[in-house]
């Protein structure tokens, strides 16, 4: 089963682009023949289920990789803030990464990519093969990893670290985003309420209380 079919976000309009479970879901089946391309789309999937940024994708190695009580959790340095991050690959997301992680023996070819502007450029094609018309970059897996986290209940002082942020205001954008959708959308609710009758002869049905758009 898709671990996130249950959520439902949406996009806030001048905020940090990110992927909808739906998004993602369409990123991970769609049928990819060419090497290249197939391998941007691997490691951008990584990274929305890690968090890393292109930068720091690109410097991995199998050095990185550590195993805690048989376990492996992923340890590097950021490149851009110098930030220690210790990432439990097999607690987050399914272990979605891991599986992603386990078709590339050798992570040093697995971590290099083309130049972020080629990457991106690849990306842009991915996303009209799935009818995804946001425009994705590679830092887009960063803003959805921690908008999933966010809206699974995940503390944000842990998004925090798992991310890396130096400042937990960082953070709290993405909580922010989902709380100004939270309010819009039981808003459409109430709205909708009013339209419908409070005891109608055939009953009320859930679908009638549901956003669907």
């Amino acid at each position: 089963a898709y671990p996130f079919r249950k959520y439902k976000i949406k996009q806030e309009k001048g905020r940090h682009e990110f992927l909808t479970p739906d998004e993602l879901k369409k990123l991970e089946t769609v049928e990819v023949e060419e090497e290249s391309m197939r391998h941007v789309l691997d490691a951008f999937l990584f990274c929305c289920y890690t968090g890393l940024r292109y930068s720091d994708f690109c410097q991995l190695s199998p050095a990185n990789f550590i195993k805690v009580n048989g376990k492996r959790w992923l340890h590097f340095t950021s490149v851009k803030t110098g930030v220690e991050i210790r990432l439990p690959l097999h607690l987050l997301f399914e272990s979605r990464a891991l599986g992603i992680l386990d078709r590339y023996p050798d992570i040093g070819s697995f971590a290099a990519l083309p130049c972020n502007s080629e990457v991106n450029k690849q990306l842009r094609k991915l996303a009209g093969l799935c009818g995804i018309k946001k425009r994705i970059t590679y830092h887009v897996s960063r803003h959805t990893c921690a908008t999933l986290l966010v809206h699974q209940g995940v503390a944000i002082t842990t998004v925090q670290k798992l991310l890396g942020h130096t400042s937990v205001k960082t953070t709290q954008i993405y909580s922010e985003v989902l709380s100004s959708t939270i309010v819009r959308d039981l808003k459409n609710v109430q709205r909708k309420r009013k339209k419908v009758k409070m005891f109608p002869d055939k009953g009320l049905r859930t679908s009638d209380f549901i956003d669907n758009r």
